[in-house]
């Protein structure tokens, strides 16, 4: 009996760790899509304008900036993929909405790709959103 359950536990062990690789390379995959995104803007925006946002931004992302994701730890974190498309909403939101319609629906699915990944999304892209919006508000301009 003993035996069985080394060998069920390992089995169980095996998927665990197949279901959170697929989370990390998920989340990877989100944060490579709205770096894609985000070039795309690159040409059409100013990004100085949107200074105070990749400042808070950036604070939440380690050794490098959101603007030169680098790092595996970065890539693979969930916070930086929601910080990531709150950046691209927020910039998105202050836009012409006509110019940049497809690339608001492209990121309208990412945010609901990263909302699905885990219960605690959603909540920490609300907290994020509010902390943003008062860091913004809040810096001189």
């Amino acid at each position: 009996m003993t035996y069985v359950n080394k060998d069920l536990a390992r089995t169980l062990e095996q998927q665990h760790k197949r279901s959170v690789r697929g989370l990390f390379l998920k989340i990877q995959g989100l944060n490579n899509d709205c770096t894609l995104l985000r070039k795309r803007l690159e040409p059409q925006i100013n990004l100085a304008v949107y200074k105070n946002a990749i400042d808070y931004v950036n604070q939440f992302v380690s050794h490098t900036t959101i603007l030169n994701l680098k790092f595996i730890t970065n890539t693979q974190n969930l916070e930086v993929a929601v910080l990531h498309v709150l950046l691209l909403a927020h910039i998105l939101e202050n836009e012409d909405r006509s110019a940049f319609e497809y690339e608001h629906h492209l990121l309208q699915e990412y945010i609901l790709e990263i909302f699905a990944l885990n219960d605690h999304a959603k909540a920490l892209y609300t907290n994020h959103q509010e902390k943003m919006l008062h860091y913004t508000k809040s810096q001189p301009t």
